[in-house]
């Protein structure tokens, strides 16, 4: 059985980031696409409804001719365009809230169960027990962490000119990047504050320091490469398509424009192939972060443990 609470040195975070997925891949991704497939497709639809809407409307209109009034009104003449922004941002945030959270929940589940045998409905009576703490985290981290952050990364970016900052922003990327998912974990899991969570993660970022932000920047530059190479196929794809299209029609310089369905659909289903592929590598990525949240708090939770087993020996 795939032990969370175990001691960890830089191969272990990393090795154990993928047993884990062997052990617990299958019903791990079945859970996750059962909730994502839904809110994809309903993505999808708003797109192409979107796309369809907004291309109709500019090849019905001759720019040329088109006055700064009437561009600026351009969304008051479609209301329709904004309802779907609206809604496609409703279900953008709710993804997001999602899976940022689905990884915590998941192996807060393995650590109370000690086992994986619970279903998509266990996970969504989590995620709503702890929709509101997702959103003020979510809240604390945007408007407390994140301005704190940017400024430090931007005075970082400036250091890079005499070259102190090129190791110190190394350095910094994953260690941020680790204090704020073991923050996260921490106040999802733990009975603490949002600050409370932010100074133990402190504190647990502390005591392996090194091997947990190498650990961490290892997966995210394999995430990295993996993706970019995924996307990259998508986009290389799309520009010889449009150049064969292009050398297959002679006239095509003078064709007008024309939203073609095959186009509209072409382009949603990248979309959301690339959204969906950017879902999942966060998630493996955020897991990698659980091994490392629950390998830091190993000792104290062996400790208790330890204690307990001598309570029930002497009883």
């Amino acid at each position: 059985m795939f032990e969370l609470y175990k001691k960890r040195q830089l191969g272990d975070y990393i090795v154990d980031s993928f047993t884990f997925f062997k052990n617990f891949g299958k019903h791990f991704f079945k859970i996750f696409f059962a909730i994502n497939v839904g809110m994809l497709l309903i993505m999808g639809a708003l797109m192409y409804l979107f796309l369809e809407t907004n291309f109709k409307s500019l090849a019905g209109n001759n720019l040329e001719k088109t006055t700064p009034d009437e561009l600026f009104n351009y969304f008051d003449s479609y209301p329709l365009l904004g309802g779907f922004a609206i809604l496609f941002l409703v279900v953008i945030i709710f993804l997001s809230l999602f899976n940022s959270s689905y990884p915590i929940l998941y192996l807060k589940l393995i650590a109370e169960k000690n086992t994986n045998d619970f279903t998509t409905q266990d996970i969504l009576a989590g995620f709503r027990k702890s929709l509101w703490k997702i959103i003020k985290f979510g809240l604390g981290v945007v408007f407390i962490i994140f301005p704190i952050l940017f400024i430090l990364i931007i005075a970082l970016f400036f250091l890079c000119f005499v070259l102190v900052g090129i190791p110190l922003l190394i350095v910094a990327i994953p260690t941020l990047f680790t204090w704020v998912n073991l923050s996260f974990y921490t106040y999802l899991t733990e009975d603490k504050s949002f600050f409370e969570s932010l100074n133990h993660a402190h504190l647990l970022l502390k005591e392996d320091f090194w091997s947990t932000i190498g650990a961490s920047f290892i997966v995210m530059i394999m995430l990295q490469m993996v993706q970019a190479s995924i996307t990259m196929f998508f986009y290389f794809v799309g520009i010889f398509a449009f150049i064969f299209f292009a050398i297959a029609n002679p006239d095509f310089d003078k064709m007008p424009f024309e939203p073609s369905p095959i186009f509209l659909i072409l382009i949603t289903v990248a979309f959301v192939l690339i959204m969906a592929l950017s879902n999942i590598f966060s998630n493996v990525l955020v897991i990698n972060q659980g091994i490392i949240y629950y390998s830091l708090g190993a000792e104290d939770r062996i400790s208790a443990t330890e204690i307990e087993s001598i309570g029930s020996n002497n009883e």
